[in-house]
């Protein structure tokens, strides 16, 4: 068993088969559909510590969403982020130097723009939903769930990708096999660039599938649980 981000990235075939537009679409969505709520940020130079960066700047948010005072937030973000990427990482040395002054702003500025986007559009915001796993695909964590609307949060300096769009059709796929979360809307924050898209998750499906949300749902929870995938 693998998790959504994983099934989104590794089975090229399977997304092939089942959603053949993806790329026309996230062409489309680079170009059209993607919003700025705020100014581009710098990053680091080193790959590792961008990572750490965007990491720290997540976990801060959402240590401050569930509650956790501003004093307390930060050494609570750098335990949570270290401990999230040195499975990921091979250089344990770089991932736990001292933070620099303009990496300590990077992360302040991560953080606020995260917080504004999100306090803007008013009403309930959870930090990472846990979604149940079905057949192949082990339980999975997403990032933010604002209202009925799910955002996967990419801090990184590249335009949305189609992988993107495929993490959060899985989510909507495990969600709507357990029927945990009101879902209605997906979209993708890159706090780094100040872009975002949000889209009814009907509308995805046809723009990707040509089907709609329900059908495309349905094929993926049937597939997914029968084994009838393909890399």
């Amino acid at each position: 068993m693998i998790d959504a981000s994983s099934f989104a990235v590794h089975h090229s075939a399977f997304w092939a088969d089942y959603t053949p537009t993806s790329e026309y679409f996230v062409r489309r969505l680079n170009l059209e559909y993607a919003e700025r709520w705020s100014t581009p940020l710098d990053k680091p130079k080193e790959q590792i510590r961008a990572a750490l960066v965007a990491e720290l700047a997540f976990s801060r948010f959402c240590a401050k969403l569930e509650g956790t005072p501003d004093t307390e937030a930060m050494e609570s973000a750098l335990k949570d982020a270290v401990k999230r990427l040195r499975p990921l990482m091979d250089d344990p040395v770089t991932l736990g130097a001292q933070l620099s002054k303009s990496e300590v702003k990077q992360i302040s500025g991560l953080e606020a723009n995260l917080r504004s986007f999100i306090s803007s559009r008013g009403g309930k915001s959870s930090a990472r939903p846990l979604f149940h796993g079905c057949g192949y695909i082990d339980a999975s964590e997403g990032d933010i769930l604002s209202g009925s609307c799910l955002f996967e949060v990419k801090a990184v300096d590249r335009p949305f990708r189609s992988a993107d769009v495929r993490q959060l059709v899985t989510y909507c796929a495990l969600n709507h096999a357990s029927g945990q979360f009101r879902l209605e809307n997906m979209g993708v924050l890159n706090p780094r660039r100040g872009l975002y898209f949000e889209m009814p998750i009907d509308e995805v499906s046809r723009e990707i599938s040509g089907r709609s949300g329900q059908e495309l749902l349905d094929s993926i929870v049937h597939a997914v649980s029968s084994g009838d995938i393909s890399r």
